[in-house]
């Protein structure tokens, strides 16, 4: 009774203040979407972007694609520069797409997803890992890049192994069945996934996965650890010879190979022989795998010993071929069992992984990496682009950041059951280039065909207007085996769940390249070094007996007196790339001819070695060489002990060339292409229309001039009545209202513009102007409103027009419904602001946005109404909500009229909502709406009376 009449209250009249209703913004009409051509990224999955930086973290610089030998420059991809010029115009937030030939694009159109031309990720072998599969005996770790594409071209991968010692409380087998299972007591705390490594590498270990973790029922007492075995490896150097098929992953299939034994020179290392040549790009930090008769034994390669296989004649013809003989520290496998050295262990070592790539000037590292698929870090945690940006039921897609991602991630095979850090030392050791590719980086793009299937779904590349939607959610909803959309056609995933896209803008920078193909270089003239001087130690006494003959090159002339230590010194075998390569370092190796003598190597341009000059002197037996410029670069190497010399090596000619392709020329490119640029553009315009969402703004090729722009817009715009003659991919008479989707904007634009990476220069590129044309769309819809025309305002970061446009063509490209750009004492800016239709009600840009707009608020306002019983009260409901949304655009000048009346109006009543349509169990409303028109010309009329001067504004 007392605590009730603790809260008992007064009489009295408390007021509330409810909180006002929330503002119902308008939707968005600012949002864009780029399809187009990148370095790196997802493929065909687009990607969310606020900032410069998130398009370079996500899809990085812009893509080299061929060589413009015409304007003597290289071809980049349009994206980049197209996005970054939507952003610096006011842009707010774009979606992005990366489209290329990728392996599942190739299977829905019926092709080989291995063949070449399709585009795929990097290969590297993990330095010092060995692999174990869940059945079999061990393999090399190889691991891949976060997405496909040359962009890892010059990545390198090392490692480094973090170790952490613990005690082992009471070592013995499992009571759990299986074999290689043990149990011991810790009081370091471990969990499930740990790695652990028993024994020494230097003599005998083995490698345990910790599959459970008991904690001791006593406080303070050990924990209770099951592991299990997973391999074992005992440490050779001087064993017998032996002789086997030895294998380097990524190299070629296994070879004859014999195991030598002992290194003389390294105590403790082996020396493995190999019996048929090699590549010359292996390199030192791979693995060797000989299975011989005794087994398996593993040699990480340490040094590599390059000997000519003369399998060519002359030898210096075959310089990609060497025998090779590697040195290293070897184990040999013993399986997954704990050695009887191991039985009694008391220590162990609990070890995780450091991994380190560097992209040119760029180091990523990823520490504390856990080596078993169960380890919470485990390298399998990492996911690759197209699934870490892929949207998931569960969660919406990960958001880009400002910093790009780790550059590795797993290949998508089966998982192994943990990785073994055999041969990872405490620091990093050797660092591995990816595993060698035939394919040119273009082709490994998945851009070498340029075509109209890079940018559409193969599936609805044929649909028209009326069947595009339909049968687009039949092959990503309903199907059994529903599938992901390709190319421009992906757009449509965008805002999915939702009443509406999200995006209302569209671009393809990408689809009007001229197309590249092949370069074909004529083979260099092989290099015929010319006989130099000899040294005077060849031909003549050192002390004070002078020579009457000078020495021959051919080697000292012993016919002569001669100092007694003069003898011909032992030439050195020059090795280096064969293959042609793009500008900057590559690796130059030669044989140990005569041990302690310095080494000089000599660069050339001409065969004959004329203009020959030392670039390197001293005891190395290889050298990085950089080059910054294209050319046939030749090389050759002498020994030198004292001021004796040996004879020249072989030459060896090095082709550097930035580009495998080159850019077609212009009238090549119409030819061959003008139907894939029409294809794509078309295929655009057909989506905007079929979805009623996007505005497509289009570009022409850069070197069109206005008679061939003219000729263009009318082929594009053309429309026929099937079957009629002609193009058969024209718009058909019930698919020309699409053309109201699209604006057409010429001519191209000088921007300099940079791309948010380590190695931007900000050069200026001559871009196409639909990035630009949509950045002021989309600041205009932002700030004033989606009806207000995108004309007349300043285009930033835009230094140029190519090519200029005359004067007397300015009027015909305006008549044929081109959005000229022209330069203006403010800058450069369009002075017009149409589509391509063909309905006069429907060319200005603003009205199809005012539509597009209409749209979205009557699909969101009008959900509520579902279900809502169809009668008198409904109209009425109806009709105010539409009223009030009219009425407030009509306020913000969406439309045109002095008074509500005479801009908009709202019918529900029985004229369309027939007793037949309610029985259908339809409900209709019909908006009468006056779109705002964009005011062209101000008359400004001067007019004297007297001896006043008035001035008088006419509309």
């Amino acid at each position: 009774m007392q605590a009730e009449l603790l809260t008992r209250r007064l009489p009295g009249i408390r007021v509330d203040v409810a909180p006002p209703p929330a503002v119902q913004a308008l939707p968005r009409m600012d949002v864009a979407v780029f399809v187009g051509f990148a370095s790196t990224g997802p493929l065909h999955l687009p990607v969310a972007i606020e900032s410069v930086a998130q398009y370079a973290a996500v899809f990085g610089p812009d893509a080299p694609l061929a060589w413009d030998a015409r304007r003597g420059e290289r071809v980049f991809a349009h994206l980049g520069c197209a996005v970054r010029a939507f952003f610096a115009n006011g842009g707010r937030r774009c979606w992005v797409l990366r489209v290329a030939r990728s392996a599942a694009l190739e299977a829905v159109r019926g092709g080989d997803p291995e063949a070449d031309g399709v585009a795929r990720a990097n290969r590297f072998a993990v330095p010092g890992v060995l692999s174990v599969p869940a059945s079999g005996s061990s393999i090399c770790a190889l691991s891949s890049t976060r997405c496909e594409g040359s962009w890892s071209d010059r990545l390198r991968v090392s490692t480094a192994a973090a170790a952490h010692g613990l005690a082992l409380e009471d070592l013995a087998p499992s009571t759990l069945a299986g074999p290689g299972r043990f149990a011991f007591g810790s009081r370091v705390a471990l969990r499930a996934g740990d790695l652990l490594q028993l024994g020494r590498r230097e003599d005998v270990c083995a490698y345990a996965v910790v599959d459970a973790v008991e904690v001791s029922p006593h406080p303070g007492g050990p924990q209770r650890v099951e592991v299990r075995v997973v391999a074992a490896f005992a440490r050779i150097a001087g064993a017998a010879a032996m002789m086997g098929m030895a294998v380097v992953e990524g190299f070629g299939a296994a070879r004859p190979a014999t195991w030598l034994g002992e290194d003389p020179v390294a105590p403790g290392d082996g020396v493995l022989q190999f019996d048929a040549p090699l590549p010359a790009t292996l390199e030192a930090g791979h693995w060797a795998r000989l299975d011989a008769g005794g087994g398996v034994v593993w040699q990480r390669i340490d040094r590599i010993e390059r000997t000519p296989a003369f399998t060519g004649s002359p030898a210096a013809l075959s310089t990609t071929l060497i025998d090779a003989t590697t040195r290293g520290p070897a184990w040999h496998e013993l399986g997954a069992v704990l050695p009887p050295e191991l039985a009694a262990a008391t220590q162990a070592q609990r070890i995780e992984l450091e991994l380190r790539a560097s992209p040119g000037t760029d180091v990523a590292r990823r520490f504390g990496v856990g080596l078993v698929p169960a380890h919470p870090s485990a390298f399998w945690t990492l996911q690759d682009d197209a699934e870490f940006y892929r949207p998931h039921d569960d969660r919406p897609p990960a958001p880009p950041a400002d910093l790009p991602r780790f550059p590795l991630a797993p290949l998508r095979e089966d998982v192994p059951l943990a990785w073994l850090p055999l041969g990872v030392e405490p620091l990093h050791g050797a660092a591995l280039a990816p595993l060698p590719q035939a394919a040119t980086p273009l082709e490994r793009d998945g851009l070498a065909d340029f075509d109209a299937a890079l940018f559409v779904d193969p599936e609805l590349a044929t649909d028209s207007v009326a069947t595009l939607i339909a049968h687009a959610d039949d092959i990503r909803l309903i199907r059994p085996n529903p599938r992901a959309l390709f190319g421009l056609h992906a757009a449509l995933s965008i805002g999915a769940g939702g009443l509406f896209n999200e995006a209302s803008l569209l671009a393809l920078p990408d689809a009007v390249h001229p197309g590249w193909g092949r370069r074909l270089d004529a083979p260099p003239d092989l290099s015929q070094p010319a006989a130099g001087d000899a040294p005077e130690s060849w031909g003549e006494h050192r002390g004070p007996c002078a020579a009457t003959t000078r020495p021959s090159e051919d080697g000292p002339d012993f016919g002569s007196f001669l100092d007694c230590d003069t003898r011909l010194l032992n030439a050195p075998w020059l090795d280096g790339p064969d293959a042609p390569l793009p500008s900057g370092p590559y690796r130059l190796a030669w044989s140990d001819s005569e041990p302690g003598a310095t080494y000089v190597l000599l660069e050339a341009g001409a065969a004959d070695f004329s203009d020959a000059r030392e670039i390197y002197r001293g005891p190395a037996v290889g050298h990085t060489v950089v080059a910054v410029r294209e050319g046939v670069f030749r090389y050759q190497v002498f020994a030198w002990i004292g001021d004796q010399r040996s004879a020249g090596s072989n030459a060896v000619d090095v082709v550097v060339r930035s580009d495998d392709w080159v850019q077609l020329a212009p009238e090549e490119a119409e030819a061959e292409h003008e139907a894939d640029w029409l294809a794509i553009q078309r295929a655009a315009l057909r989506l905007a229309y079929a979805g009623g969402d996007l505005l497509v703004a289009l570009s022409m090729p850069r070197h069109f001039r206005s008679p061939q722009a003219l000729r263009y817009a009318s082929r594009l715009r053309a429309v026929r009545k099937p079957p009629a003659f002609g193009d058969s991919q024209a718009f058909g008479f019930d698919e020309a209202r699409a053309l109201s989707y699209g604006a057409l904007y010429f001519p191209w634009v000088q921007s300099q513009l940079r791309d948010g990476t380590a190695n931007d220069d900000a050069a200026a590129r001559v871009v196409p102007p639909d990035g630009v044309a949509l950045g002021v769309l989309a600041a205009r819809a932002w700030q004033r409103g989606a009806w207000i025309a995108p004309a007349n305002e300043a285009m930033k970061d835009v230094v140029a027009l190519s090519p200029p446009v005359r004067a007397s063509d300015r009027q015909r490209l305006q008549d044929a419904q081109i959005n000229l750009l022209r330069a203006d004492p403010r800058g450069f800016l369009t002075l017009s602001a149409d589509t391509l239709s063909n309905e006069v009600e429907l060319r200005p840009i603003p009205v199809r946005r005012l539509l597009t707009l209409l749209r979205r608020l009557v699909l969101r306002r009008g959900m509520a109404w579902v279900f809502e019983p169809n009668g008198p009260q409904l109209r009425r409901s109806v009709k105010c909500v539409f009223d009030a949304l009219m009425n407030d655009l009509f306020r913000r000048g969406a439309f045109a009229g002095a008074t509500p009346s005479q801009s908009f109006r709202t019918v529900t009543d029985d004229s369309l909502n027939t007793p037949q349509e309610a029985s259908a169990g339809r409900f209709i409303v019909e908006l009468h709406v006056a779109p705002a028109m964009a005011m062209r010309f101000i008359a400004v009329r001067l007019a004297q009376s007297g001896e006043r001067l008035s001035v008088v504004e006419e509309l």
